[in-house]
């Protein structure tokens, strides 16, 4: 007895169709995601490289801006007077003066007082403090003995006209009696102009003088 098999080629023929297909596919997808990541990460350098441009031409235009002022002014040839250039030596001493009366000050400030304000207007350097009141011990000898400290400390006193008392007022702080007070430090003489304007009235109008440029003849009447 003769068996007989039927195999359809066709079938197997099908099946490997699709999956060479779906290889294709595939590969495929796989091509078209890398050209895309590709003109993405090209547009992002563009982008980079345009914006890096942009300020590389900026900073360009500027210092051409100021090589044209720098040029502008060499040769306008701006002149320094020789006042000019003392008052800014004056400036820097006075600025470092200042710096080393602040550090002597911290230096020479007694234990119990304390510093609680600064202020330098119209050439008069205040300084407010505050101190403990202990029980017999007078508020003016606290006061007083703070203006002869600044007095006898010489890179302290060095430029001031006058260290005077100011005001005071004393209150109690956290069951403690404290002393508020500010002292004025005078730079240069608050009348100056008044009395420089007395002297010029008194040398006009001293008798037996003569105002400048006016005759003997003239000045009997």
């Amino acid at each position: 007895m003769v068996k007989q098999f039927t195999i359809n080629l066709n079938k197997g023929e099908g099946e490997v169709a699709v999956r060479v297909r779906r290889q294709e596919h595939r590969a495929y997808l796989v091509l078209v995601l890398f050209a895309i990541v590709f003109i993405v990460l090209g547009g992002l350098t563009w982008a980079q490289n345009e914006a890096m441009n942009e300020v590389i031409h900026t900073r360009q235009a500027k210092l051409e801006r100021i090589k044209v002022e720098l040029d502008s002014l060499k040769r306008e040839g701006t002149k320094v007077s020789k006042d000019d250039v003392m008052a800014l030596a004056r400036l820097e001493g006075d600025r470092f003066l200042w710096a080393r009366r602040l550090e002597r000050l911290a230096e020479i400030l007694p234990a119990d007082l304390a510093v609680t304000g600064l202020e330098y207007q119209n050439k008069i350097f205040t300084i407010r403090c505050m101190a403990k009141v202990d029980t017999g011990v007078k508020e003016f000898e606290i006061i007083s003995k703070f203006i002869e400290l600044l007095k006898s400390t010489p890179e302290f006193r060095q430029g001031m006209y006058e260290i005077r008392f100011d005001q005071s007022l004393r209150k109690v702080v956290e069951n403690q009696d404290v002393l508020l007070f500010s002292v004025e430090c005078l730079t240069a003489d608050p009348d100056r102009k008044a009395k420089a304007r007395a002297a010029a009235a008194t040398k006009v109008t001293a008798p037996g003088k003569t105002p400048p440029g006016v005759s003997s003849a003239t000045s009997q009447f």
